[in-house]
């Protein structure tokens, strides 16, 4: 009867669509840019951001290990107007409060460990234009391939950083230094060293990323990120998209990642990469896709920061791990001209074989996943208007291992102005 209740609850609220909520994932907190001119201006031209969501979490591990938790929460804040059209100030708090979670059900990551609740200053950041270019001092968030906000739980990462951003003949580039992160479900904020696993240092990530957009939406994108005396890492990814008739879009995408530990090694000695290719067909309502991945045999590849930037990261696992080639299709619907406009719905099998324990090089059993995945948006001229509930189906069978399922219930809204 323990379990029974809330769950009871959580379908009475996702067929009345009335919960609290956030914005699709998208579009997490807020950075230096211009202020909306639709948006209500509070005294001073500071431009309120309240995000609400409600989120369940159930999942099953493959050992037979459960984490299930039900919290809600969100963010709140503001951002200033551009002061001179110099210098601009953003403020927004994060908290995640328990409305069920069983004590021997910890893990979801909704909730810190021990099932706990907690808010935190995600942001505090000041901005100052430069000749075009943005300079970003203190709490914020940064969105790059292997540093990123992560934001599939209540709230996203956030980073104690330094950053510099532009753009220029087609190009846009950023980067910085990064001192400290607080992850998804912490109230802290920890030197980026100790988040990706070393005892005992304070290293903070310096990074530079670029991304050349050659044609419409078509780019190719270049990242590296150093820390010291732990590791270096490298990615370069591409987009093509090739129209063949007017209702019909092939899109071709390739990546690949270089890891290597560097200096004093405080985290092992490694080396290895992630690569990856992607096809895409899209037509009408409809879109189909192909992907390919494959891990370096040398080590598993490494996201302390965020999510990992494999094609196939699905919603158990990322298909990373030592020496695994996998394989996946997928495919998608838009329901719009189907009649039901705010509904999507996609869905992907992914199986791989050849993964290694990199320490003694021994095979693991192969695993495959399939994960479903249901999206409706209420439309922008409804009372509900903002208001986005997704809900996540995924499986993941390892060979010798009972099936692992999980369930993922989310309702996002956005608090208009």
């Amino acid at each position: 009867m323990r379990r029974s209740r809330p769950r009871r609850v959580l379908r009475y609220l996702l067929a009345t669509g009335c919960a609290w909520g956030a914005v699709s994932a998208l579009a997490q907190g807020i950075s230096p840019g211009a202020l909306s001119p639709e948006v209500y201006k509070l005294p001073g031209g500071f431009e309120p951001s309240v995000q609400l969501r409600t989120f369940y979490f159930d999942t099953e591990s493959i050992s037979g290990a459960k984490s299930e938790a039900w919290a809600v929460g969100g963010w709140a804040g503001v951002r200033s107007p551009w002061w001179g059209d110099l210098f601009q100030i953003g403020v927004l708090g994060y908290t995640s409060q328990k409305l069920y979670g069983p004590d021997d059900k910890d893990g979801t990551r909704l909730l810190m460990p021990g099932q706990k609740s907690f808010s935190v200053l995600g942001e505090a950041w000041g901005a100052l234009k430069v000749f075009d270019q943005t300079l970003t001092g203190y709490r914020q968030l940064v969105n790059r391939p292997y540093i990123n906000p992560q934001d599939n739980r209540m709230v996203p990462n956030t980073f104690e950083a330094y950053t510099l951003t532009g753009a220029a003949s087609g190009v846009s580039y950023t980067g910085g230094y990064i001192a400290k992160m607080k992850t998804r479900n912490s109230d802290s904020f920890d030197w980026m060293s100790t988040v990706a696993g070393s005892k005992g240092t304070h290293k903070g990530v310096g990074f530079a990323g670029a991304t050349w957009d050659f044609t419409k939406n078509g780019y190719l994108r270049m990242d590296e990120q150093y820390v010291t005396d732990l590791f270096n890492n490298f990615y370069v990814d591409a987009k093509y998209p090739i129209a063949i008739d007017a209702e019909t879009l092939l899109v071709l995408g390739a990546q690949y990642t270089s890891q290597r530990s560097i200096g004093k090694e405080f985290i092992g000695d490694f080396s290895t990469y992630h690569a990856g290719v992607q096809a895409a067909l899209s037509r009408g309502p409809f879109g189909v896709q192909l992907y390919y991945t494959q891990n370096g045999n040398g080590f598993d590849s490494q996201n302390p920061f965020g999510d990992h930037a494999s094609y196939l990261n699905l919603m158990h696992v990322a298909f990373n791990t030592a020496g695994e080639k996998t394989w996946a299709i997928g495919g998608n619907v838009n329901f719009a001209s189907l009649g039901v406009p705010g509904l999507t719905a996609s869905a992907i099998y992914a199986s791989s074989n050849d993964r290694k324990n990199a320490a003694n090089g021994a095979l693991n059993p192969d695993r495959e996943e399939t994960d479903l995945r249901a999206d409706y948006a209420f439309g922008k001229d409804t009372a509900l208007s903002g208001l986005v509930a997704t809900l996540r189906g995924g499986w993941l069978h390892q060979e010798g291992s009972p099936t692992a399922f999980q369930l993922r219930a989310i309702l996002n809204y956005a608090i208009p102005f």
